[in-house]
């Protein structure tokens, strides 16, 4: 049941971004002089939900959106992306989580992402099983698709606090 209603809120947040401009907002304090300190991130599997669509005859890359939200088991993180157009490739990669310490970011947690081809969006699910509730996280990562011609784009999530 859990996975049907994670489903279907995923497509509704990709038809909201194909939609109109959805705008989400993340506020926190952050020191933009604090540096990024990667030891020995965790390395997470990322699953590619195919998606089911109809051609449009205009090119571009849509917004990514990523999604944060939890259980007992874990941090869900959803990033859906799309393209204006079928793309031969499409996809999310370089994914990172990072976690807020007192000398800066850390990463965590890491993930390559996924791909699916002749499709306008993709939708990539990883569970962090060890986040600490309370804790400061950001995630980022880098979408793309090739809709006659290559693009890609990054995205952030900014800081927040996971309160699950």
């Amino acid at each position: 049941m859990k996975k049907v209603l994670r489903m279907i809120m995923s497509v509704a947040v990709m038809a909201a971004m194909l939609a109109g401009n959805v705008q989400l907002t993340c506020q926190a304090a952050e020191n933009e002089g604090m540096e990024v300190v990667e030891e020995n991130p965790e390395v997470l599997e990322a699953k590619v939900i195919d998606i089911e669509d109809e051609a449009v005859p205009y090119t571009a890359l849509a917004q990514c959106i990523i999604s944060v939200s939890g259980h007992d088991d874990g941090m869900y993180i959803d990033i859906t992306t799309g393209a204006i157009g079928t793309a031969s490739v499409i996809g999310v990669k370089d994914i990172k989580i990072q976690r807020k310490f007192w000398y800066g970011w850390t990463t965590v947690a890491t993930s390559s992402g996924g791909e699916i081809n002749d499709r306008t969006m993709a939708l990539v699910c990883i569970t962090y099983a060890n986040a600490v509730k309370e804790a400061t996280y950001r995630i980022t990562c880098i979408h793309y698709a090739d809709v006659n011609g290559y693009t890609e784009g990054e995205n952030d999530t900014g800081a927040f606090v996971y309160t699950y």
